[in-house]
């Protein structure tokens, strides 16, 4: 079944996932994405933790009975300026140019705002409830 709870977890570790990548490999991530104008180093090394920060937090708010609305929508919006984010970059030709990466964020962003999609309809259906 899917609950908000399960699709907290999965954008968890996603977020876990990606953030130990980015801020255990950054120049790799760097140069996977754009080898003619890679972001600098320091960006992933960020990125990484922040990440990492957000998906423990997600674990955390997972484990609550019920997550308070205006958490799911801190989650929500952060996974909507992930996707709008990515297709800036994207769009602009800035830091995203192999066609490796730009597929790679195509899918992430399309997972990213799935998630966000998904915590949002939840949360519709707990309001109504």
């Amino acid at each position: 079944m899917i609950t908000l709870s399960n699709i907290m977890r999965a954008n968890a570790i996603s977020c876990i996932g990606f953030g130990i990548v980015f801020f255990l490999l950054p120049e790799q991530t760097q140069h996977f994405l754009s080898e003619n104008k890679p972001a600098p180093t320091l960006v992933f090394t960020a990125l990484g933790i922040a990440l990492l920060v957000n998906g423990l937090h997600l674990i955390w708010a997972s484990l609550q009975e019920k997550p308070s609305k205006l958490l799911v929508i801190y989650f929500c919006v952060g996974d909507y300026l992930w996707v709008i984010g990515s297709f800036y970059l994207l769009l602009a030709g800035l830091w995203i140019t192999t066609p490796k990466g730009i597929a790679t964020t195509l899918l992430v962003s399309i997972m990213v705002g799935t998630f966000g999609l998904l915590q949002t309809f939840k949360l519709k259906r707990m309001e109504n409830s």
